[in-house]
């Protein structure tokens, strides 16, 4: 019984001493130096790099539970062309237990920079869903999900992405989704789908009327199948739509019409285009060449001065007017004409000398297929 009653004395005061040895050593424990992490986050502000990532460096070895730390070394690597050594930094982050949410997705969205900075597009587009997983309205992380998808060309998804950023902003309107209708569309126009691409095209059209590049396509493909009406149809009402970017279609209306036998039809489209937008020079010009062609030179004289009057620097509708001078022998305005445009290039002119702007003349094709 004796036996007994020692050894539960023993016992006790065993548990009494480790107890007290535990709470000295959690007492004695030193505590994670705060200071060097915040000189740490100075130096990095003050764009002392070198430093802040030898004191980050400093940081991690003395407390590995600082995630913040292991971040902001991966950023120095990466800002320094080393994005291959931060990827292998924030992969170790990834492997260890009990990360917050918050830490999860600095992480992720850290990771997914090292990708997009290697261009590893799959493994970035991997990390940017995870990302959305746990953080479903992560505005960054559809952004530039949307870029990857954008420089893949992959329409489809992007506007599945555009589609969740329109919503996390509030937005009722479909406006920003045209442009990515339009490639749809253009994809099937280059593989000369053209029935298919102009149901797309209009898709476009009817979430902004001002996708001009979708009107401009569809005519195209009225065009490629020998549908001229069709097409002087739609890029006639592109030009009520748009008359200001009326000059990417006048060029395919004038060739349209020209081969339709209604080439006069090109003055009352340009009256059209003028009653909106009366400084239109594609118009003008347009016109001009018009009457030209008919023999009435006043007519077409009148509408390249009405052009220089809006548009001094423009050196097309000069050389057009003088060269009409010329041909009629109007020695005396085309004096007058050439006069001022020497004076352009002289110091105290309306223009420095090299800085007049080229136009492009009426009819040409400027379509950039954006």
């Amino acid at each position: 019984m004796d036996t007994v009653i020692i050894l539960i004395l023993l016992a006790v005061v065993a548990s009494l001493t480790i107890y007290i040895y535990y709470s000295q050593y959690k007492k004695e424990k030193k505590q994670p130096d705060n200071k060097l992490y915040i000189e740490a986050l100075k130096a990095l502000l003050d764009n002392r790099d070198e430093e802040a990532f030898s004191k980050f460096r400093e940081v991690v070895a003395e407390d590995s539970t600082n995630i913040d730390a292991y971040l902001r070394l991966g950023d120095i690597l990466k800002k320094y062309g080393k994005a291959d050594k931060a990827l292998q930094v924030h992969k170790d982050l990834t492997l260890r237990h009990n990360l917050s949410n918050s830490e999860k997705k600095s992480i992720l969205r850290a990771l997914a920079e090292d990708f997009i900075a290697l261009s590893d597009s799959g493994s970035a587009e991997k990390a940017l869903q995870e990302l959305i997983v746990i953080a479903p309205s992560n505005r960054w992380a559809y952004e530039n999900l949307l870029k990857l998808y954008e420089n893949a060309g992959d329409w489809d998804k992007a506007i599945e992405v555009k589609e969740k950023l329109i919503k996390i902003d509030g937005d009722h309107s479909r406006k920003g989704l045209a442009i990515y209708r339009y490639h749809q569309g253009e994809k099937l126009f280059d593989h000369k789908e053209y029935h298919k691409a102009r149901v797309i095209f209009k898709e476009a059209i009817s979430m902004d009327p001002a996708c001009v590049s979708a009107y401009v396509k569809i005519g195209d493909s009225y065009v490629l199948e020998d549908r001229l009406d069709d097409a002087v149809q739609i890029w006639r009402k592109m030009v009520a739509a748009a008359p200001a970017r009326a000059g990417l279609v006048l060029g395919r209306l004038k060739k349209a019409l020209f081969e339709l036998g209604r080439y006069g039809d090109i003055s009352s489209v340009c009256n059209d285009i003028l009653e909106t937008a009366p400084d239109n020079i594609d118009a003008r010009l347009l016109l001009a060449d018009y009457h030209q062609k008919k023999g009435e030179t006043a007519e077409a004289i009148e509408h390249l001065r009405a052009t220089l009057d809006s548009h001094p620097d423009a050196y097309t509708p000069a050389l057009e007017l003088a060269r009409l001078h010329l041909s009629t022998g109007d020695k005396k305005e085309l004096g007058t004409l050439l006069d001022k445009l020497l004076e352009r290039g002289e110091p105290g002119g309306n223009e420095r000398s090299g800085s007049a702007k080229a136009t492009k003349p009426a009819g040409q094709d400027v379509y950039s297929g954006r």
